[in-house]
């Protein structure tokens, strides 16, 4: 019956293709925290019990999964329940996205900047969307003052939110701010999408990339290897010994922003002594530089 909302799953969808939606959605309300879907999937869940999909297989078992957690508080009833409520942008989800879909100017508070770029007070904004990545949620905007484009995580912003105003830019300006943020991150590694000027140079395609080599050693060097598809412009090259065709090394190219070298450089420490940087100077500098204080760190220790 369409008006009681069971159109959705029995019209429109075939049965498997639902069970892939919902999957989709109960991985986004319980690992991703987000509070909307959380509310979604709960009354969901509760209607479909209601039409007997359990006869011949168990339709709420979770198939597909991504088990990428949240690691803060995103919801701000859970937040209260806890005793921890926390007054970050969180509490605004439902504005926001209505401000992204109608490109509506905002006004909001960063309390924190870790990065130490300045980027602290009060910001007047475009949103333009929100992403999972890795570990929380981050809100991608343009700043109206200048047309840099920023991505910052949702808790780093107070829970202070002004619309300044109905009127917004059509959805088709947004769509145009939002393709040449995905070149930027395409273009990149990580969400530092740099400053204005590297911004400007590099959406025209002026700005000089850095060349990088890495070199990669076993055990290390098999799990690189399967990353095919880890950048769209990284070459590897093997290297293994005639003897027993065992890999000895593996050469790991990749030409990539300045803005992005510090994010390259924190992915490559995550796999400590099998990395050895080749070039450039200044990165195999730093992170020969983190070696050494590790090594040093350890010899301390009394």
């Amino acid at each position: 019956m369409y008006r009681w909302g069971y159109y959705f799953g029995t019209g429109v969808m075939t049965k498997p293709e639902f069970k892939t939606a919902f999957d989709a959605l109960e991985s986004m309300a319980n690992y991703q925290g987000d509070a909307i879907a959380q509310k979604l999937y709960q009354e969901l869940e509760k209607r479909l019990r209601g039409l007997n999909l359990e006869k011949k297989d168990d339709f709420f078992y979770p198939v597909k999964r991504n088990y990428n957690r949240a690691i803060n508080y995103t919801n701000p009833q859970e937040m209260i329940l806890k005793g921890n409520n926390q007054k970050t942008l969180y509490h605004h989800i439902p504005s926001l996205e209505k401000a992204i879909i109608k490109g509506q100017a905002i006004e909001i508070i960063r309390k924190k900047d870790p990065y130490n770029q300045g980027n602290i007070g009060i910001e007047i904004i475009i949103p333009i969307q929100l992403i999972y990545y890795n570990i929380a949620w981050y809100l991608v905007y343009e700043n109206c003052a200048n047309g840099h484009f920023i991505i910052g995580r949702l808790n780093r912003f107070s829970d202070y939110f002004r619309l300044l105003s109905p009127a917004g830019r059509n959805i088709q300006a947004q769509k145009e701010c939002l393709k040449n943020v995905e070149q930027l991150l395409t273009n990149g590694w990580g969400l530092n999408l740099g400053n204005l000027d590297e911004q400007q140079l590099e959406l025209k395609g002026k700005l000089t990339l850095e060349k990088i080599k890495v070199r990669f050693y076993p055990p290390i060097s098999n799990f690189i290897l399967e990353g095919d598809l880890r950048h769209s412009k990284q070459r590897i090259k093997v290297t293994k010994d005639n003897y027993n065709n065992q890999i000895l090394f593996l050469d790991y190219f990749i030409s990539l922003p300045p803005r992005s070298l510090n994010e390259f450089l924190f992915w490559l420490q995550s796999y400590g002594s099998c990395v050895e940087v080749i070039y450039p100077e200044d990165l195999r500098k730093k992170h020969k530089e983190g070696a050494i204080a590790l090594s040093q760190r350890y010899n301390n220790i009394s």
